[in-house]
């Protein structure tokens, strides 16, 4: 990790990068400002404090309860130093302040979405992920919403492919193995503290793991082990901070096969209503391509293509979480499509390469009509 550090240098991918983040952060922030809150979204900042005794909560997400009540918090801490004009205006922070933090964890999975696929695709295909992700209303609206959706698909994206870069390291000497488990306990257990349900995650992650290092099976059991007791101890925290794991009821945890198993994998078209195709027919033109042409046929382009559906799957199974799914599998289908249109860059001209940036750009101006009806519809 400190060695990932050291060679991390700004230049023109980081920041060309860093521009287009900044885009998606103004337009959370100004959904973020211009919707009223929810009364779930009370209920979340509500049930950040630990409650009392008879005090029940509908919500069951322990880390967007504490994430949602940092806010209030901190406006708490801070008014009594702040000038009279101010303090009369954090009486009641805005807004956008309440919704700040989901903000910064949707950039924050913007930033991991193009790391990763910058290093599996290089930069055309990190670009293409990006622009994709930065143009997605979807993601937008679940990082200008206070609820569990963004941080899940933050907490998610980063378990499988930490736990896919683990399993790069198990031929390594044990000692090089800490940080990563480290790092891998601390994701699951900020989904499962997120989410309960989320546990389930350990399925594909150890599937992946056990897929990558076929002469190291016995270690990648006894690294996901070591990540599951540091996953309990994340999980201790929040119970100590809010007084729950989140379970609720045993509907939360319990599998059902419904109609939202198979409504679930209509994620793809769940982007944009205005121009709900774009994402559709470029997700469709990536999927022929990968099924028509053995080259980007390879674990690079089907980890996040099978892992997307997957985790909408997984999660559909259990309809009593009331989980709006698509931020989840959205964030694994833009690096596939990324992937996809690398291998294709590499073997066409610049044609292709304007046409990706002209799709993006009509994408991005339906998005913001959609943003703007939606942001003022009653909530």
């Amino acid at each position: 990790m400190l060695n990932a550090l050291r060679e991390f240098q700004i230049g023109r991918p980081q920041i060309f990068a860093g521009m287009l983040l900044l885009v998606f952060a103004v337009q959370c922030l100004w959904v973020a400002s211009g919707r009223r809150i929810s009364d779930s979204e009370y209920e979340y900042m509500a049930s950040g404090h630990r409650s009392r005794p008879g005090q029940e909560f509908r919500v069951t997400s322990p880390v967007t309860a504490v994430v949602a009540a940092f806010p209030l918090q901190v406006a708490a801490a801070i008014r009594p130093a702040l000038p009279a004009r101010m303090k009369a205006a954090m009486a009641i922070p805005p807004s956008w302040w309440l919704r700040l933090p989901f903000v910064i964890f949707g950039v924050w999975l913007g930033a991991a979405l193009w790391w990763v696929a910058r290093r599996l695709f290089g930069n055309p295909g990190g670009y293409v992920a990006l622009g994709l992700y930065c143009a997605s209303p979807a993601m937008v609206k679940a990082a200008s919403n206070i609820g569990p959706e963004i941080i899940l698909a933050w907490g998610s994206f980063g378990l499988i492919y930490t736990a896919i870069g683990v399993a790069h390291t198990l031929y390594a000497p044990p000692r090089k193995w800490a940080p990563r488990i480290v790092l891998l306990g601390i994701a699951l257990g900020l989904c499962a503290a997120t989410m309960f349900w989320a546990l389930a995650l350990v399925v594909p992650a150890l599937a992946f793991m056990l897929y990558l290092a076929p002469g190291r099976r016995d270690r990648a059991f006894l690294v996901m082990g070591g990540a599951l007791g540091i996953g309990g101890v994340v999980m201790l925290v929040f119970k100590v901070l809010t007084g729950s794991f989140g379970l609720g009821s045993a509907a939360l945890i319990t599998p059902k096969a419904t109609i939202a198993l198979l409504q679930g994998l209509y994620f793809v078209v769940s982007d944009d209503q205005p121009g709900r195709f774009f994402l559709a027919v470029i997700f469709a033109a990536a999927l022929g391509v990968y099924g028509l042409w053995d080259r980007s046929r390879y674990f690079g382009n089907s980890a996040p293509l099978f892992g997307g559906f997957l985790l909408v799957l997984m999660f559909a199974l259990v309809p009593g979480i009331y989980l709006w799914t698509a931020p989840l599998g959205l964030a694994f289908c833009f690096v596939f499509i990324g992937g996809v249109a690398a291998d294709l860059l590499e073997v066409s001209g610049t044609g292709l390469a304007w046409g990706l940036a002209a799709f993006l750009t009509l994408k991005f101006a339906f998005g913001l009509v959609f943003l703007g009806d939606w942001m003022h519809q009653i909530v």
